[in-house]
């Protein structure tokens, strides 16, 4: 599992402040106080940052100030996506942990766009075949051989009884075929299968221990070989749901613990009440 905590760290990290942070289109000691998921999941995230651009940013849009252009982008790439994938992964009611490969024979595994395209397009037409209104959030993953992909992700809409149960003895790899012989539950999904290739989809049981999960898959090897093809590190839905951005502004951290904390910033998880929520809203001055 990737703990968020260290997610937030390399978010955060920098090496020293750039001259322009004097600058007036930068507000001091700023706080952006969030609200993510729903329900029992639901979280309240507090960032509060020494430099904030009075237009508006997020900590993911801090720049790198060391190191080649290069090596700056990536590193503010990979740290977009993992803060982005994180949000849409916790902030949306998803069922299935899903992983997808792609057959030689069906598909071009080489051809991460054409996949994608190929993909959205048939989950289109899945969606108004059965009446559905299928879901998903995909990020890629390259295959040992540093050519072929496949993917990862979650889904929603998808109804049980278009899957079918892995039972003992059926054709799979061998890390499945243990979680089966454990007694795990996992799916298949056929019509995909048919498609595309193999494919296998657990139910999810810890939502926001999957979504810190799957920001791993997001690396420099990942971001390196997209920026190569011009693709993207991560694919979603349209109208999938968002973290809630309640206020931004200086607020007063009484009785508050950063989950980390560093020269430049300090991020806070909390647990959602209602009585938190009001009482973090009155603090803002």
């Amino acid at each position: 599992m990737t703990d968020n905590t260290n997610v937030e760290s390399k978010k955060c990290k920098k090496n020293y402040m750039p001259q322009k942070l004097k600058d007036r289109a930068y507000n001091y000691d700023q706080t952006l106080f969030k609200v993510f998921g729903e329900g029992k999941d639901k979280k309240i995230k507090l960032v509060r940052m020494n430099y904030l651009k009075t237009s508006g940013i997020e900590l993911d849009d801090i720049e790198y100030v060391r190191g080649t252009v290069n090596e700056n982008k990536i590193n503010e790439s990979i740290l977009r996506s993992k803060s982005k994938i994180f949000e849409l992964a916790f902030c949306n009611p998803w069922d299935w942990f899903f992983t997808g490969t792609i057959n030689p024979n069906k598909q071009d595994r080489t051809d991460l766009e054409l996949f994608h395209k190929q993909l959205t397009q048939w989950l289109r037409d899945y969606n108004k075949k059965y009446k559905l209104n299928i879901k998903f959030l995909f990020v890629p993953e390259k295959h040992k051989d540093g050519k072929s992909w496949h993917i990862h992700g979650f889904i929603y809409g998808l109804p049980v009884e278009h899957l079918i149960q892995f039972q003992v003895g059926d054709k799979m790899g061998k890390g499945l075929a243990d979680k089966v012989m454990q007694g795990d539950i996992v799916y298949n999904w056929q019509a995909y299968f048919n498609r595309f290739g193999f494919c296998d989809l657990e139910p999810i049981r810890n939502h926001e221990a999957v979504s810190k999960y799957v920001t791993k898959y997001i690396n420099k090897e990942l971001a390196n070989s997209v920026t190569e093809l011009n693709a993207h590190t991560y694919y979603h839905s349209r109208g999938l749901k968002f973290a809630e951005l309640i206020k931004k502004g200086t607020m007063i951290w009484e009785d508050i613990a950063p989950t980390y904390k560093n020269d430049y910033c300090s991020v806070c998880w909390l647990d959602y009440t209602e009585e938190l929520f009001d009482k973090l809203s009155n603090q803002f001055i």
